[in-house]
């Protein structure tokens, strides 16, 4: 993995001379490889977003109860409907190693044993090589080394462009958990709700001691995965039926709220407004009268004819009451 990592950096250093377009192609490619996994997982978040209620049910009956029992029927569900809770952080996980290499990898590279730049994992023949050693292993790119971290770089000047990444990496984590808890807020969990949250301040905590060229990765690859995500769930079949759906509930439930609700509950017939300025308060929504009907039409009889005007009622005189 080491060399492998490495090699493919000093191949697109040869391509392209730059520290930073160099990790970001190499981080597209790593990308590129799990696309097929990232797809699988995706698809796998919404089984399991399906399935919630049946779950939530076995939960139900087996409450307070045999918890064994009731991992075996979870175990029934999820092997009926062929899902794999596992598979959703199948990507996650494969990319720890990567982050872990990477950042080895970024180490033996600008390594200085007895005062002297001594490359690890690459070829002496590579370009990367003998640009790092002439460099005294530095990783220079637009005006900044690369294997600094925010940590150790004194000077407000010096120190904010690598604070700029960082907070860059913080912003893309942040986009990346938004996106994903808005397409899958009832499959997940609340723990996994609570992961997901905390994510982009674990990210910025690491990124401000370790190497700008391991951040430049994070970065790169934050921004691919949420481009992918919205990617897939636009042109996926699949995936884009969901989005369809889930944003029909969202409208349908902002409609459900701003409609004015009647006496029983229930939303105004007739698109009905309040009006205070009436007795009970409703208009119609055609500005009728509150008895339903136009302005200026009476009611009228059974044979479509207006009813005779009722005579002058007579006052009587307060003495003769």
């Amino acid at each position: 993995m080491f060399q492998l990592l490495a090699g493919l950096l000093a191949f697109f250093y040869s391509v392209i001379p730059n520290y930073a377009v160099a990790i970001a192609l190499l981080t597209l490619t790593v990308m590129l490889v799990l696309s097929p996994l990232t797809l699988k997982s995706t698809r796998s978040m919404l089984a399991m977003q399906k399935l919630q209620p049946e779950m939530k049910a076995l939960q139900v009956k087996h409450k307070g109860g045999d918890r064994q029992k009731l991992n075996e029927e979870m175990m029934a569900l999820y092997k009926e409907h062929k899902v794999n809770p596992v598979a959703g952080c199948l990507p996650m996980v494969l990319q720890m190693p990567v982050f872990l290499v990477m950042y080895r990898v970024i180490r033996g590279l600008t390594q200085i044993t007895h005062g002297r730049v001594n490359p690890k994992y690459i070829d002496q023949k590579t370009d990367l090589y003998r640009a790092l050693v002439s460099s005294g292993g530095k990783m220079k790119s637009f005006g900044i080394d690369l294997a600094q971290s925010a940590s150790k770089v004194h000077g407000f000047g010096k120190a904010l462009p690598y604070f700029v990444i960082v907070a860059l990496v913080v912003f893309t984590q942040y986009l990346q958990t938004r996106q994903t808890m808005a397409r899958n807020t009832k499959a997940a969990t609340t723990q996994q709700q609570m992961l997901l949250k905390v994510m982009p301040g674990f990210f910025g905590l690491i990124s401000l001691s370790i190497p700008a060229a391991v951040n430049v990765y994070f970065l790169v690859s934050a921004l691919f995965r949420v481009s992918q995500t919205a990617a897939m769930y636009r042109f996926d079949p699949a995936l884009s039926a969901h989005a369809k759906k889930h944003a029909g509930e969202i409208e349908a439930k902002a409609v459900d709220v701003e409609e004015p609700k009647g006496r029983n509950g229930r939303g105004s017939a007739g698109g009905a407004k309040t009006d205070p300025k009436r007795p009970g308060g409703v208009k119609g929504g055609n500005g009728s009268k509150p008895d339903g009907l136009p302005r200026g039409q009476a009611k009228t009889g059974g044979n479509g004819r207006r009813p005779p005007p009722r005579p002058p009622q007579k006052r009587r005189s307060k003495k003769g009451r």
